[in-house]
């Protein structure tokens, strides 16, 4: 990190310390040869009515799991012959992923993020202080949920247990080589892959679906959902609907996939009567002439269509064909299903033990 970022974290730290403690601590120096190649960022005494603690601190810019474990490692190294002292080994980064934090608690290594988070598991001096991430923070620890990253995850996780290279990958998500890495590097730091070989060959796969499935789900209730346009179309069932738009979509040329509820109820029947039908559909003309020629019409109220406008059909890429009809995938419809209103979340979560816990 740069010594800037890295005295902006000390500075954070102490007062943050002071605040919960009533005592301020203070950096101090080794006067012995610091043991081992690696060394840590800052030694600081605090000087409390329980004790005397030094706290043995590296600062990181991020930390997800992979790096925590990797620094608890080092930090340990270096401690090693101090036991006998009230030696606390403690990590400070920017952003903490809840995986981090919670080896780090685990592991009982202290720690401290910019939103004010702090733990000390010190003899004599225990302080935990959680609080909600910043907006910053939130941004870092969920890029990978947005845009092209998602893409890539998307097509992690239809490939399931099996070994992909970055090439592979970038191809199947419509992606650069160099977006492909970028992510997967990502996800590696969350140890939701693992690794073998290295360079040109080196490969993952995917070993923990789980917390990938908890990350995605809790980035996607937490943002606004996209607009829906709302149509009618006159004295038609559900099911005549879908067939009409199929058809249409294949006569003018328009790529589409079933989505939300109506993708939910395909995957995995649930709801005992649904009236609405949701597509996604890519913007342009040939949209606007598609839904011509079912004759839907624009409305507020009383709706049997909903469409989400997409930039491309591109978005489409993981859309199967289920009895004649092109389909969101479930990862996708129950992603979906999750920004959704009424009971669709009740399908999101009968979807998810049925097809994506398997």
């Amino acid at each position: 990190m740069e010594d800037r970022t890295t005295d902006a974290l000390v500075e954070d730290f102490a007062a943050a310390v002071a605040e919960v403690t009533g005592a301020h601590p203070e950096v101090v120096y080794e006067s012995e040869p610091l043991q081992g190649a690696h060394r840590p960022d800052v030694v600081m005494e605090l000087k409390h009515e329980s004790g005397s603690f030094r706290l043995v601190i590296e600062a990181k810019r991020s930390l997800f799991p992979r790096d925590a474990r990797e620094a608890i490692w080092h930090l340990r190294k270096y401690l090693e012959g101090s036991a006998g002292r009230s030696t606390v080994p403690v990590l400070i980064a920017e952003t903490i992923s809840p995986g981090a934090r919670q080896l780090l608690h685990d592991e009982r290594v202290g720690y401290f993020d910019s939103s004010g988070s702090l733990f000390i598991p010190a003899r004599g001096l225990y302080v935990r202080v959680d609080r909600p991430t910043s907006r910053k923070q939130a941004r870092s620890l969920n890029n990978l949920f947005a845009g092209r990253r998602a893409q890539v995850l998307h097509a992690v996780w239809i490939l399931g247990h099996d070994w992909f290279g970055v090439h592979q990958i970038a191809e199947r998500a419509g992606v650069s080589p160099a977006t492909a890495s970028e992510t997967l590097i990502g996800i590696e730091r969350r140890e939701w892959v693992e690794v073998r070989g290295a360079g040109p060959s080196k490969e993952r796969r995917l070993i923990n679906p789980h917390a990938l499935l908890d990350a995605w789900s809790s980035y996607q209730t937490s943002v606004k959902p996209k607009a829906v346009r709302h149509f009618y179309v006159r004295s038609i069932t559900p099911p005549n609907l879908q067939r009409r738009i199929d058809h249409a979509c294949e006569t003018h040329g328009v790529s589409y996939e079933f989505a939300d509820i109506t993708a939910g109820q395909i995957h995995t029947p649930y709801l005992s009567s649904v009236s609405q039908i949701f597509c996604r559909i890519p913007a342009g003309g040939n949209m606007k002439t598609m839904l011509e020629s079912i004759d839907a019409r624009p409305v507020r109220e009383g709706w049997n269509l909903g469409v989400h406008e997409i930039a491309s059909d591109s978005e489409l890429r993981f859309r199967q064909r289920i009895d004649d009809l092109w389909v969101a995938d479930p990862l996708q419809t129950y992603l979906d299903l999750l920004q959704a209103g009424g009971r669709a979340k009740e399908l999101a979560q009968h979807l998810r033990a049925e097809k994506l816990e398997v």
